[in-house]
C-alpha cells in the first residue's frame, strides 16, 4: 500500500489542493533539491509556512519521498529492459511469493502488476545482454510460478512528467 493510500480514511476524500500547495508541488517536481529559502521565494511565501506545508504535503501522503535519480549507464547498467510476466496460476500465495521477491532482486528497477495478457511488466537494468539472459533464467525461467515470460530491450527512456498536477 503507498504512504498515500495509509494516509486517508477509508471512505473520506482527500483534502484538496489549493494554489499553494499546487505551486510547492510544482516547483518540487521540477527540482526536489532546490533549499527552502529558493522554494518559498518561488511560490511567494514565508520559508517557515513552506517548510510546514511541504511537511504536511508528506504527512499526508501526497509526497511520498525524494531520490536520487542515477544514470543507469554511468553505473554500469547500460541494458535495460521490458520483462512481460505471466504465472501459471492465479492463487493469493503464488501472487504474494512472487510479489514479495522480485521487486528485491538487485537488477530490477519497477515491478508493475498488471490486468491484460501479462501479470507483471518488470523493468530491470543490468550491465550485457548476457547479463539480461542470465538474470531471465535465473529468476524467472526458474521460478515454478512462472508460466511465460516476454523480453522487450529498452533502447531509450524518454522521461515523462514526474509527478503531473491536474491542470
Amino acid at each position: 500500500m503507498s504512504n498515500s493510500a495509509k494516509n486517508i480514511r477509508p471512505g473520506a476524500a482527500p483534502e484538496p489542493l489549493d494554489a499553494i500547495d499546487e505551486r510547492l508541488l510544482a516547483a518540487l517536481v521540477d527540482d526536489a533539491r532546490i533549499s527552502n529559502k529558493q522554494l518559498a521565494e518561488l511560490v511567494g511565501i514565508a520559508p517557515s509556512t513552506a517548510l510546514m506545508r511541504t511537511r504536511a504535503l508528506s504527512e499526508r501522503g501526497i509526497i511520498e519521498g525524494f531520490e536520487a535519480k542515477l544514470n543507469l549507464s554511468a553505473i554500469g547498467r547500460s541494458v535495460q529492459a521490458l520483462i512481460a510476466v505471466r504465472l501459471r496460476a492465479h492463487d493469493r500465495e503464488q501472487i504474494d511469493r512472487f510479489t514479495a521477491r522480485v521487486p528485491k532482486l538487485p537488477a530490477v528497477l519497477s515491478t508493475f502488476h498488471t490486468s491484460g495478457s501479462v501479470d507483471y511488466l518488470l523493468h530491470i537494468a543490468v550491465a550485457t545482454t548476457e547479463d539480461l539472459r542470465d538474470w531471465v533464467l535465473d529468476n524467472l525461467a526458474t521460478d515454478p510460478v512462472v508460466g511465460h515470460t516476454e523480453t522487450t530491450l529498452v533502447f531509450d527512456q524518454i522521461q515523462g512528467n514526474h509527478g503531473p498536477l491536474p491542470d
